[in-house]
């Protein structure tokens, strides 16, 4: 019994110096906000590389946690970034140049933790989905494709401009590369490249953000404005509303897919020649995207 209780003694001990071995050598933790989310089994606020948007915060803050104190902090780079530590904060500044580096945190008893840094312009990709179609409204509703009288003017504008219609179409991209890629939905300006599905380029040019009154409604909305030359060096433009019922903005953190939902006014268009539309009536070529928030450019 004695050596029972002798044995479970040690063990306990054992168990005790390694527990605190363990944090004694516990790898420096890095982590974004304000203090680090030590919650049981998981620390959910911990970083393990960031990113640096030269058209948006060029800066980061970032807390360091555990280790021995007294931190200094290194960049593999200095003419992309530098760093200073100031009160357990990484404070990390870039300095105009894309690229991608490390940047080490030690502390005083040399324990470290690298950080991978990448440095480059955000942008924004706009996938189109399959979803995408012309519908014509009247007196600002729009028809359904449920009545019968509805449905052959439809087909017969689908038909039409399907074949005719050439910025955006099913499974192609838009990027867009705003000035403030924080703020794209604000008044702005930006570049944006157009790919086809196979990833051939088939425009760019530029996009100018601005609030106009909505194609279906008389209220104030935003509207994406792209301007580009064509095959043969004509200048193009087209106008792009947010669906005036769309509440939610489109979201600049990496979750998602956030779905946007867009009209064009194609009512002018010649191709709808011979096409007989309602008093009143519009060809409105609606889009449907998804996008995953700011991605650094390739």
């Amino acid at each position: 019994m004695k050596t029972k209780t002798l044995l479970g003694f040690f063990l306990l001990s054992v168990m005790t110096f390694c527990m605190s071995a363990c944090q004694d050598d516990a790898e420096i933790i890095l982590f974004s906000g304000s203090q680090l989310n030590n919650e049981p089994g998981t620390c959910t606020n911990t970083i393990s590389s960031t990113t640096l948007y030269l058209n948006g915060r060029g800066t980061e803050d970032i807390g360091i946690a555990n280790g021995k104190g007294g931190y200094s902090a290194h960049s593999s780079d200095e003419t992309i970034v530098t760093v200073t530590v100031s009160n357990d904060r990484l404070l990390i500044n870039s300095h105009g140049k894309k690229g991608k580096v490390t940047v080490t945190v030690s502390d005083k008893k040399g324990n470290s933790v690298v950080l991978p840094v990448t440095v480059s312009y955000g942008v924004i990709s706009l996938f189109c989905r399959e979803q995408t179609g012309f519908a014509v409204s009247v007196n600002d509703e729009i028809l359904s494709t449920g009545k019968d009288e509805n449905k052959e003017l439809l087909k017969s504008v689908n038909d039409v401009m399907m074949q005719e219609y050439s910025f955006i179409k099913g499974q192609e991209v838009c990027i867009l590369q705003p000035d403030d890629v924080y703020n794209f939905m604000e008044d702005g300006n930006g570049s944006f490249i157009l790919k086809a599905e196979n990833g051939e380029i088939r425009a760019e040019g530029t996009y100018q953000v601005g609030h106009d009154n909505d194609l279906i409604s008389d209220k104030q909305g935003v509207a994406f404005t792209f301007s580009y030359k064509d095959a043969d060096n004509a200048d193009k433009q087209h106008k792009f509303y947010l669906e005036p019922s769309f509440k939610r903005q489109p979201s600049t953190k990496s979750v998602g897919p956030v779905m946007i939902y867009w009209m064009e006014d194609v009512t002018d268009s010649s191709y709808l020649n011979g096409i007989s539309l309602p008093e009143n009536g519009k060809v409105l070529y609606v889009v449907f995207t998804s996008s995953f928030g700011i991605r650094p450019a390739e």
